[in-house]
């Protein structure tokens, strides 16, 4: 059973609003057409299940969600490079989720991770198959 409520018809971007990609994603979504559901997470906190469900449809880990380079990740773990299980991995994102390496974007039951603000383009584009060509 699913957790987040996905549609077609709106584009959910998870970002962190002190991030300047963040702030520029979210900006970038705001400036389609589609109805935008911003969800700052540094306001929102998302569940384990939530993680694991949004790393599901990206086609990763949880752990590959995760900044291992960021100040509070190396805070709690150390400079070394972690192996972290999935459940470890679903806490340290419900607990600290401005360590999340990337913005997220979601539409219906695609999902991308914006590296650069022009990769959220992905969601934007609708299937015109059913289009006539002329």
């Amino acid at each position: 059973m699913s957790t987040i409520a996905k549609s077609d018809r709106q584009l959910i971007v998870y970002y962190d609003s002190k991030s300047e990609l963040g702030k520029k994603v979210r900006a970038h979504a705001e400036s389609s057409d589609l109805k935008v559901l911003p969800v700052d997470l540094l306001e929102s906190n998302l569940t384990g299940t939530e993680w694991a469900e949004i790393a599901e449809m990206l086609g990763v880990t949880v752990d590959k969600l995760i900044d291992q380079d960021h100040p509070i990740f190396k805070e709690l773990y150390g400079d070394d490079h972690v192996e972290l299980d999935e459940n470890d991995a679903m806490k340290v994102l419900a607990n600290n989720p401005q360590t999340l390496v990337f913005p997220i974007g979601v539409r219906g039951n695609k999902a991308v991770q914006v590296k650069q603000s022009n990769d959220l383009k992905k969601l934007f584009d609708t299937d015109t198959g059913e289009i006539p060509q002329p």
